[in-house]
């Protein structure tokens, strides 16, 4: 690995803008507890004056992550000579009065990737040869089917099986509560599915105990899966290791979770066989560069949580996520409607291309930076 390359020393921060933009899904999603009927995504614009801007988006969950970035983390980065990391670290401090994991903690992310990408447009140079990293392919995994109300299990195994003929090696569902449905599904999935192809169910945090876990898994028949995501809080480190140890399924935690630390106490308490990281979420590219050594240190594989415009930059085997990106697009994520450019994904992996910055841009009328931050 090369060094990281992290400032611009002759570069000042003079701009941040920020804009939302909601977009319906074509039918609810029931994930875990939460029903989600829209996706709504908040963006950041950031420029040095100088003609180059970096942009970043994510999820915005519907907090006010737009108003968040702009009263508490941009009044401590306009101004700033760029210097992402000593930037992310007054960010950091500055709002740390009003807290430094959850929402606040977002707000930062989405301002430190606009910034690697400012710094990488502004060198010419792609963010993953900024931070050290190689341009092969990384894994990568499909989002492949949510068990909404009214679908049947021939629906759920036609849209998978067609969708992992791409050569997806892994390809992820979400758990419904219905247990027979799920032991038909998966049984039949893993029966229609090249051996080749890891099975991963995202439970959303559904379960409320490692007991009502156990349980339901065991309601499943015998369940080979790549492994099981999110299925309890993930500062459950005693519960989580449990339903490890009692099921035998390779678990995986960490969507949406804002600390490190969080992450650290599930490996290192035997929680997790993965770990699953946001790179919006737990506060950008800096933190999020920063795990991935720490686990590549201890052998812990990374997966990444959506956003692979960003995630695939992080290299250090850190394994990228995404939803269906073919003309028809997918009814559970539009972001593909928002974004040009980005990774290029065949067989399976996805690639960094050797573009500026991140190497997207934002589709044409989709997010209006008319306002000042």
């Amino acid at each position: 690995m090369s060094a990281v390359v992290s400032s611009a020393p002759d570069a000042v921060v003079r701009d941040l803008r920020t804009s939302t933009v909601s977009l319906p899904l074509a039918r609810p999603l029931q994930l875990g507890a939460m029903t989600v009927t829209r996706r709504e995504y908040a963006a950041v614009r950031v420029s040095d004056g100088d003609g180059s801007t970096g942009i970043a988006y994510g999820l915005t969950r519907e907090a006010p992550m737009a108003e968040l970035v702009e009263r508490l983390i941009a009044p401590h980065v306009v101004g700033g000579e760029l210097d992402v990391p000593a930037l992310w670290e007054r960010a950091l401090r500055g709002s740390a009065i009003v807290g430094r994991v959850g929402l606040v903690r977002r707000a930062i992310g989405l301002v430190d990737i606009a910034l690697w990408d400012l710094l990488g447009r502004r060198s010419g140079r792609p963010v993953w040869q900024l931070v050290g990293a190689d341009d092969s392919p990384r894994q990568a995994m499909l989002v492949a089917a949510y068990p909404t109300p009214g679908r049947t299990v021939n629906d759920l195994v036609d849209e998978v099986v067609s969708q992992a003929a791409d050569g997806w090696p892994l390809v992820k569902l979400s758990r419904s509560p219905d247990t027979a449905l799920m032991r038909e599904l998966l049984s039949t999935l893993r029966r229609e599915l090249p051996a080749t192809t890891g099975i991963v169910v995202d439970v959303g945090f559904g379960w409320p105990d490692a007991d009502t876990a156990i349980a339901e898994v065991a309601e499943w028949g015998d369940p080979e899966l790549a492994w099981l995501e999110d299925p309890l809080l993930p500062e459950d480190v005693t519960g989580c290791a449990r339903l490890r140890s009692a099921t035998g399924l390779r678990v995986g935690v960490g969507d949406e979770v804002t600390d490190p630390g969080v992450l650290k106490a599930l490996a290192d308490g035997g929680a997790i066989d993965l770990a699953r990281l946001d790179v919006v979420a737990i506060g950008g590219i800096t933190p999020a560069l920063e795990f991935a050594v720490w686990a590549e240190d201890r052998g812990l594989p990374v997966s990444c949580h959506i956003s692979p415009e960003t995630s695939v930059h992080l290299g250090h085997g850190v394994g990228v996520e995404t939803f269906g990106r073919g003309p028809g697009g997918n009814p559970y994520d539009p972001s593909p409607q928002l974004v040009v450019g980005g990774p290029v994904f065949e067989d399976g992996t996805a690639r960094p291309t050797a573009e500026p910055g991140l190497g997207f841009s934002f589709a044409p009328g989709t997010f209006d930076f008319g306002r000042n931050a």
